[in-house]
This record gives C-alpha cells, structure tokens and sequence, in this order.
C-alpha cells in the first residue's frame, strides 16, 4: 500500500466509475513478472511443473485483464477466500472483499496507467499446491518520482485453479510523509454530519460540519471541525493536522480546540477502516482516552464511530455518525441515490 495502491487507486479510477481496488497493483506486478519477459534471475522450471507454471500464467493475465476492466467481480476470484495482504506499514487487510473489492472514490484529473519493471522475480513451488514468488519492482506513476520494493506472493492450488493467498510487501527506501498520508486523499474536501446516536432528524442535535485540505507541500491533512449548538451562541472550532511521524514511522494527528483542550492520535487502518486512537486533555485538566473508526464507503459517505475508552471517573456511551460529502456548488446531493 505504501509503495503502490495509491498508483493503482489513480489510474484504476479512471478506469471504471470509481471502482478501485487499493492493493492490486503489487499483485499486478507480481503476476506480471510470470508471464512477461523472463527475468535472467529466474530459473527455468522443471518439466514437471510446465502445466501449473502454464496455469498460474494464465491467472496472472486474468489478473491484469481484470485490472484494466475495472471489474471488481474477476479481481475477487482470482483471491481465495480469506486470502490476505500486509503491506510495508505493517496494516493487514483480510478477505477477498477486503484485499480485492474495497472501492473508492474516482474523479477527473486521475494519473494514467504507471509504468512497471520487474527487476528480479524468482518462482518456487513447496509443494504440488503452493508456489511462492519474490522479486523486485520499480513503479513510475503517471506524475511522480520511481517508488521501489520488495514483494512476496503466495500462490495456491485452490479447488483445482491457481489463487492468490497472500501478500507482503516491505518498502526499498525511507517512507515520505507524501507516500504514507496518500491513503488519507478520500479525507479532502468539505463534509456534514447527517446522522448521530441521537436519530436523525434529532431536536437539539448540533450542526457539525468538518473541512479537510492538504498543505502545500501535501505533507500534512489539515482539518476543521466546526460544531454549532445554536445560532446565538459561537460555535466551537477543533483544528487537526494529519501527518507522518519519522520517529515513531505512523501517521499521526495533533488536535487543538478553540476552548483550550487538545489532544494528538496513532492513525493504523484495520481492513476497510482507519482507526484513531486518541488521547485529549481538557480545560479543566481531565484526560480522555478514545478509539475514533472511520469508514470509508469509496464515494462520498463516511461512518464515523468514537468509542471512549477513558474519560475520568465518568461512564461516556459511543458515538455513532454519518458523514456525508458536500456537493460542489450548483451540484448534486452526494449519496442522494442510496
């Protein structure tokens, strides 16, 4: 993910409204490697294994035709059921939906196709039934710098045809704040909560409205909530800026509140969620401890859940919200068809 999904997200969104799987590229390139030019590395395979190398052949331009399609239906059967993928962060997503159907959202301006190369790739099988392959690759986005790598795959005889089991990736260099936050992009724009644990259409229920943009330099998320509880009175104001931290190698988020408090979160993503877990210290010098699980659903909606875990000596339920994209001037409401 690190290395490559965020390459993959740009071009496949260009490719099939919106329907953008976020770690298929390393598996693109990894089956690749198995039936375009032969790298000098690789060794020739035994006779005996002529039919199942032919096989995983095969899979691998399904693979790829099914990239470029869009079609996220092909894409989940060539995984197994509950095949999985941990990238270079560390983050582990499990299940076909997971690995191979997350989709997010498409827009214009997305990068074309990138340019790959397989440096070294080497092919082995354990057994009649599991073949594992490692290499090197070089990816070049439409726009950017090479990002380089390692990666392993794991194949498996599953009910008679060759699939994907598993993934790993590890990073050939130092990890930019640029290349870490990238799965954070979905966050831009501006948003208002719609729903709560208080019911829709809820008396009393503050008007929250949250607005996300990059820095400059796009080594920071910059976000503002603004919560109104009345027209009468001034709304409060919680700042966030997202970013990459060298010394600890996370993302992490520091939070300051027009009222004083503050707070700073470890950002990790748990299958199709970002989770949050977040430490605030208020006015009055009390502390609360709080995981924050945001939920993506690859358009323009948000699940939004804040579950504390500490908050002094008081008992404080779970919040539940929905976010829901604003639509651009003179557009439509987003999520309006669901």
């Amino acid at each position: 993910m690190v290395f490559f999904s965020r390459v993959a997200r740009a071009w496949l969104s260009s490719v099939g409204r919106g329907a953008v799987f976020p770690i298929t590229l390393p598996a693109a390139l990894l089956v690749a490697s198995m039936w375009a030019a032969a790298s000098p590395a690789a060794e020739a395979p035994a006779a005996t294994r002529a039919a199942d190398e032919a096989a995983i052949r095969a899979a691998a331009k399904a693979y790829l035709a099914a990239l470029d399609q869009g079609d996220a239906e092909k894409l989940a059967a060539l995984w197994t059921p509950d095949g999985d993928i941990v990238d270079a962060m560390g983050n582990r997503m499990v299940g076909r939906e997971a690995v191979s159907l997350e989709k997010e959202r498409g827009g214009p301006g997305a990068a074309g196709r990138p340019e790959f190369q397989i440096h070294e790739a080497n092919l082995r099988f354990l057994s009649d039934e599991v073949a594992i392959e490692d290499g090197t690759v070089e990816v070049t986005p439409d726009a950017g710098q090479p990002l380089t790598g390692r990666f392993s795959a794991t194949w498996v005889k599953h009910e008679g045809t060759w699939k994907l089991a598993a993934l790993r990736e590890a990073r050939g260099g130092e990890v930019s704040g640029v290349e870490a936050l990238a799965d954070l992009e979905w966050m831009v724009g501006d948003w208002v909560v719609v729903e709560d644990s208080a019911g829709p259409g809820a008396e009393g229920r503050p008007v929250i409205e949250v607005s996300t943009r990059w820095n400059d330099s796009k080594t920071f998320l910059n976000r503002v909530m603004t919560i109104t509880h009345s027209p009468d009175a001034p709304p409060l104001q919680i700042t966030q800026r997202i970013g990459w931290d060298p010394l600890t190698e996370t993302i992490r988020s520091w939070v300051f509140g027009s009222d004083g408090s503050h707070g700073e979160a470890t950002w990790t993503r748990d299958g199709r969620s970002w989770v949050a877990q977040a430490r605030a210290v208020m006015i009055d010098g009390s502390q609360s401890t709080s995981l924050n699980i945001y939920t993506y659903d690859g358009k323009d909606r948000c699940g939004w859940r804040s579950l504390p875990t500490h908050v002094g000596s008081e008992h404080v339920p779970p919040v539940n919200m929905t976010m829901i994209r604003k639509p651009p001037a003179g557009g439509n409401q987003p999520g309006g068809d669901k």
